[in-house]
């Protein structure tokens, strides 16, 4: 009896041994992470069929841009694409919603078995037999040379003082009242009234991301994270907070004729009092950027989107853009013509007030995210790119093959361009740029 009352017992350590041992292995104590910004992830593919790679491994590039990201393929099995994307982590998974300007819009799941890697599933709307699975892991892209603390050391007495200096990510940058102002992450604003030689901080008084700017009846007007609409009066320095209850991100702003008007892939807004108090005037146009010109906002976006307002966007129409399967992330006026660019260098052209493009054939493949007209040239800049055209936008070659931007624009003479780290560089022909500010 004692003999079956240790095996018993024996047999009962071993199960809950075994259940504990379960338990600290359960994948589910990981957490995933809150956000992707910033960081580059490599897939490794097992599997995939109606669309994705059966093989191969590609990195996913995310911009700090929060709803952009870029495919580096492995020029093999997957092809370069881009997209916007929608990130939702729930305990150790996670699910990146795409619109992506290969496969169209589809869903990446992730599992997360580390706080960095895992594996994934993925399926896509255009087909049901379209999958994909495999691994993941993020990869460190941080260099030694990018470290944002300085330390200093007292020695009268031995103490040290750590500095820390934090620099964030620029998305937005225009040019009004002799100022340059640049917006960007956690509610970063900077400005410049010497032509981009120095820069001041300006109070935001949010911490929501930036996208875009623009300037117009001596106001700045700045939009971005979960509805964000602020605006300046006194050049940068101070900010308000416009009226407007939806909290969808607007991704592009501009001004014409005594009106801005702000744009998202959600819907579109427009304020005339300087950016007080905005109103909501369409939805589901699926546009990322707009500009003004010859009395007409034109904006771009996804799948080749192209909306024209000729009544200060009381009333929108279709434009045609020659592509169905682009993302055209910028666009501008300049000599009469509306420009804009998009992923895989994608470069389109209209004389007609934006109701037909044309193609342009483009020096790169890389993705091309804003263009701005100034000293009667087209300059655009994107990822490890900066594309110049001659005068009427017809020839455009590559000048800059390291530098990545996030917007561009022309003031007094100069290109001002912005990145991540706060990097801020200026040209006065696109071709050789001068750092002025930033990490």
């Amino acid at each position: 009896m004692k003999l079956l009352n240790i095996i018993i017992g024996i047999l009962l350590c071993l199960v809950i041994t075994g259940c504990s041992r379960s338990k600290t292995s359960n994948a589910s104590n990981v957490s995933a992470p809150t956000s992707i910004s910033g960081k580059t992830i490599k897939f490794t593919v097992s599997s995939g069929a109606g669309g994705f790679a059966a093989s191969g491994t590609w990195n996913l590039v995310v911009s700090s841009t929060v709803n952009r990201y870029e495919v580096i393929g492995d020029y093999v099995n997957v092809v370069n694409s881009a997209g916007t994307f929608m990130y939702s982590p729930d305990g150790n998974k996670a699910t990146v919603a795409m619109d992506d300007s290969v496969i169209g819009k589809g869903n990446f799941y992730l599992t997360f078995t580390s706080a960095t890697a895992g594996t994934y599933t993925a399926d896509a709307e255009q087909s049901f037999s379209a999958y994909q699975s495999g691994s993941f892991t993020e990869i460190d892209t941080t260099a030694d040379d990018d470290d944002d603390t300085t330390t200093t050391t007292a020695d009268d007495d031995d103490d040290t003082t750590t500095t820390t200096r934090t620099y964030y990510d620029l998305n937005g940058i225009t040019f009004g009242n002799n100022t340059f102002v640049a917006v960007g992450e956690s509610g970063t604003v900077r400005y410049s009234s010497d032509n981009g030689s120095s820069w001041d901080n300006g109070t935001s008084g949010t911490t929501r991301e930036f996208y875009e700017i623009a300037y117009g009846d001596n106001t700045f007007v700045a939009v971005g994270q979960r509805g964000t609409h602020s605006y300046s009066g006194d050049n940068g320095n101070s900010w308000s907070t416009g009226t407007w209850s939806s909290t969808n991100d607007i991704t592009g702003v501009a001004f014409g004729n005594n009106t801005f008007i702000g744009v998202s892939s959600t819907y579109l807004t427009k304020s005339t009092d300087n950016g007080s108090n905005w109103n909501l005037i369409g939805s589901g146009v699926r546009v990322y950027d707009v500009t003004f010109g010859n009395s007409k906002f034109v904006a771009s976006g996804a799948v080749g989107a192209i909306q024209i307002s000729a009544n200060n966007g009381s009333n929108w129409s279709s434009g045609s853009s020659g592509t169905s399967t682009n993302t055209l992330y910028g666009i501008t006026f300049g000599n009469n013509k509306f420009f804009s660019v998009g992923n895989s260098g994608k470069l389109i052209i209209s004389s007609d007030n934006g109701s037909t493009f044309s193609n342009l054939t483009s020096p790169v493949t890389k993705n091309i995210y804003s263009v701005a007209f100034g000293n009667n040239i087209f300059v655009g800049v994107g990822y490890r790119t900066v594309v110049v055209s001659n005068n009427d936008g017809s020839t455009v070659t590559e000048k800059e093959n390291n530098l990545t931007f996030n917007d561009v624009t022309f003031g007094n003479g100069v290109f001002a361009a912005v990145g991540d780290d706060e990097k801020i560089y200026t040209s006065t022909d696109g071709d050789t740029w001068t750092k002025v500010h930033g990490k």
